[in-house]
């Protein structure tokens, strides 16, 4: 462990040979941390590097999570010219086979691509430093990984350990979760004093096939986690002269039939998922809120998981949906 943190720390310092395109402390851990854990566009890339999503895969469109720093992360060293210029700067380290860090085949092996004149989209070197802040056990499974590995193009560095619930994470913050689109009735327009009931609609999701579940997994090695979101609440939103109803909502809106509100609805009788018009306008606008909550378990799971993540909330539609009201004097008991 000395001798691997002392030639991170060579390379830290600038002792090899300068690589432009590296990123500083992409998200590893090692070097100076970012304040909220793994996050931005460098910890993403390479946690994507290794990781594979299936299922609801999205760009998110909600807060997203900040990942704990991993034990340790593979780090971009340089392609198969710039990196293995830098390695064989090495040698002098790389006194035998037998030196525990791999480094005595690491340097060969960059002398190789050298010789062979392999062209730089060959592939990249990766270097793997260990996070300090990590704990024991995180740390004695990244020593087990040599310190540097070539992987050609098209291939992923060997799998780290990552704890399964950063995976989880990780796949959160990569989820399908749609915006709702609305249905209304009456469908076209509102009416002074006259409730309009409110459905929120969107596609069923490609994985579990329902509307009302959507599932992601993350995979690493032989490692899988899966992420379900449910839909478990609705809220009716209006920028309007209404009164929203939300109480007697469904996960998708009315409980009463989409689009068929129930034969006792009349004036004056509030909806129990919609809005109570108030005032005759050009066009209120309304929006729906869906709060979806999210678990994940180890596995690929065919429903919820037994561990909790953030409740993941949207609004939409986006632009909102426009409601001309109108007054009907026969509506109004007049």
């Amino acid at each position: 462990m000395i001798r691997r943190v002392a030639i991170a720390a060579a390379i830290a310092a600038g002792l090899l040979a300068p690589l432009a395109a590296a990123p500083a402390s992409a998200g590893s851990g090692v070097g100076p941390p970012a304040p909220a854990g793994c996050v931005g566009d460098g910890c993403s890339i390479l946690l994507s590097k290794m990781i594979t999503l299936n299922g609801d895969i999205g760009n998110g469109g909600f807060a997203p999570l900040a990942l704990p720093p991993p034990p340790c992360l593979w780090e971009p060293f340089g392609n198969a010219v710039s990196g293995s210029e830098r390695l064989v700067t090495l040698q002098a380290l790389a006194t035998a086979p037998g030196d525990g860090l791999g480094l005595f085949a690491t340097v060969q092996e960059a002398k190789h691509l050298l010789k062979i004149k392999a062209p730089p989209s060959a592939g990249e070197w990766f270097e793997l430093p260990v996070n300090p802040a990590a704990g024991a056990a995180g740390q004695a499974a990244c020593l087990q990984l040599p310190l540097f590995v070539y992987v050609p193009q098209g291939q992923a560095p060997p799998a780290v350990p990552i704890p399964p619930r950063t995976l989880a994470e990780y796949a959160y913050n990569h989820m399908l979760i749609p915006r709702p689109a609305l249905t209304t009735n009456p469908a076209a327009r509102g009416y002074v004093n006259l409730a309009t009931y409110v459905w929120g609609d969107w596609a069923a999701s490609r994985t579990t096939g329902r509307m009302n579940a959507y599932k992601i997994t993350a995979t690493l090695g032989d490692q899988t986690v899966t992420v379900w979101a449910q839909a478990s609440g609705f809220a009716v939103n209006v920028n309007g002269p209404g009164t929203p109803y939300s109480g007697g909502c469904g996960p998708v809106g009315s409980h009463y039939p989409v689009g068929k509100p129930p034969a006792s609805a009349g004036p004056g009788a509030p909806p129990d998922c919609g809005v109570l018009w108030q005032a005759p306008t050009t066009g209120a606008a309304l929006t729906a809120t869906v709060r979806w909550s999210v678990t994940w378990g180890v596995g690929d799971l065919d429903g919820p998981g037994g561990n909790a993540l953030p409740p993941i909330v949207v609004t939409g539609p986006a632009p909102p949906f426009r409601v001309p009201v109108g007054e009907i004097q026969s509506v109004n008991n007049g």
